[in-house]
């Protein structure tokens, strides 16, 4: 262990040395969720933050489009902008982005509802998301036919001669919403922090594959590595030693990176982040992923020849699998073929193990498959490392 525990010391010097490329392994993934999370916060969020501008025109307004205009307005994340009652010139405006959608309410609006008959108009504008346009589209369709149900009922209890309506709260107490995300007992739905977080973790734990191939390049080229087995240290332990200082450093980028989840995200707005109920599956998962990780750079020394290649080859294979395995891009949001082929990227086994953890309150049993498949990743670069190593 004496031994051992001098080649470890020699490699915490070598990133000593390197407090500048060090610090950088630890401030990118916190920029990275700083940004991305604020940024992408109201694509993840389903309450009254994310705004929406619309005009409206409702050139004869019955009692029924009253209530109709009542409900609408009622949406407080719904903004009504004064736009007059020129349906060109609204159009026109929707055409330049200046709202995102028009609503336009047909005449004899409570009886063409009444017969079924079509009684909204709406454009969206060119620069309308899709997700945003089916939020917008959907509570349209629910105050409709809410109204609906109400004047058909309405219309039956008047033949019937009796006068009891189901009201608003009578219809929510008809359908019960509970989040499976639940933290404290607290309705908890994912949020932009939850994803990006484990994402850019992960992200910056394979970026260690740089100062890892650049120090061995190094060593190889002042035969640093020759020197060594001279002396009689034995293959495995020049490996160990190499690979326990790295999956520290990845470990303490878990721990920090979840700090910021937790702690400076709601200072600056965010949704904090909930860490689950399994500290174990959390180890389990991070150690999985940081071996990972860590055997990736050691394969990365072997490929290439200068500190140049592996610099250029680590970072374009990173951004590869972030962009591949749902890091940069949420992988349900992706069509079908795209998902299938993010789980050739070892970040998206990663991202789904920290997800068991953090989203869906699982345990160690949970992540076992994700953790697998990662060391089985890890156990298969380091072999191939070690042979490319004994032919060099």
């Amino acid at each position: 262990m004496g031994r051992l525990g001098t080649f470890i010391g020699k490699e915490l010097l070598l990133l000593r040395r390197d407090m500048h490329g060090l610090a950088l392994l630890f401030a990118m993934p916190v920029v990275f969720i700083v940004i991305m999370s604020l940024a992408l916060q109201n694509q993840f969020s389903s309450d009254s933050s994310v705004g929406v501008d619309y005009y409206l025109l409702a050139p004869e307004q019955d009692e029924v489009a009253v209530e109709f205009l009542r409900r609408l307005e009622e949406i407080d994340n719904f903004h009504r902008l004064p736009g007059g009652a020129d349906r060109q010139l609204l159009l026109q405006s929707v055409a330049r982005d200046d709202a995102s959608f028009l609503v336009i309410v047909a005449p004899e609006f409570g009886e063409r509802l009444a017969e079924g008959l079509q009684v909204i108009d709406l454009y969206a504008s060119p620069g309308a998301e899709p997700a945003r346009v089916l939020m917008f589209e959907s509570r349209l369709r629910d105050i409709l036919g809410r109204l609906y149900l109400m004047i058909a009922q309405q219309i039956m209890l008047d033949e019937l001669g009796e006068s009891s309506l189901i009201g608003d709260e009578e219809l929510d107490r008809l359908l019960h919403f509970q989040s499976l995300y639940a933290e404290g007992g607290e309705r908890k739905t994912p949020s932009a922090v939850q994803q990006n977080v484990p994402a850019w973790l992960l992200f910056a734990m394979f970026f260690i594959a740089t100062p890892i191939s650049t120090a061995m390049i190094h060593e190889r080229s002042q035969r640093t590595m020759d020197r060594l087995v001279t002396m009689d240290f034995p293959p495995w332990m020049m490996l160990l030693g190499k690979m326990l200082p790295y999956t520290l450093i990845n470990l303490l980028q878990v721990v920090l990176m979840l700090l910021v989840g937790v702690y400076l995200m709601p200072l600056l707005g965010a949704d904090r982040l909930s860490l689950g109920h399994s500290p174990a599956g959390l180890l389990v998962i991070s150690l999985a992923a940081s071996l990972a990780a860590v055997c990736y750079g050691l394969l990365v020394a072997q490929i290439a020849n200068t500190t140049e290649q592996a610099t250029i080859f680590t970072g374009v294979c990173n951004i590869i699998m972030a962009a591949l395995g749902g890091v940069m891009v949420p992988s349900f949001i992706m069509p079908p073929l795209m998902q299938q082929l993010s789980q050739l990227s070892p970040m998206a086994w990663g991202l789904d193990g920290f997800l068991e953890i953090l989203l869906r309150n699982g345990g160690v049993r949970d992540v076992v498959p994700q953790a697998s498949a990662l060391l089985v990743f890890a156990m298969a670069l380091l072999a191939l490392s070690v042979l490319l190593g004994r032919r060099r």
